[in-house]
């Protein structure tokens, strides 16, 4: 959580009220969100497109509750060890 903590205080006003809109939505239901894509090979792994920005998030199949794991810029590094 640290590390996306540290990444939201580097974003722009305009780019974090975008970012932290998407979050809001995922922890509260995230299949509502248009745009939503599973990440292949992971089960319950989805990611969500924000500008060029990444959210990923897993969902706990037991409660059905989203965890963001990993707020990014998109690179070839951005789905590398996935856990």
């Amino acid at each position: 959580m640290d590390k996306i903590l540290k990444f939201l205080k580097k974003l722009t006003k305009q780019e974090f009220i975008a970012v932290s809109k998407i979050m809001k939505q995922i922890l509260a239901d995230y299949r509502k969100l248009p745009y939503l894509k599973a990440i292949k090979g992971k089960k319950n792994w989805y990611r969500i497109r924000v500008g060029r920005y990444r959210i990923i998030f897993s969902v706990s199949s037991k409660t059905n509750k989203a965890t963001i794991e990993r707020i990014t810029k998109r690179d070839e590094k951005t789905y590398k060890n996935l856990q």
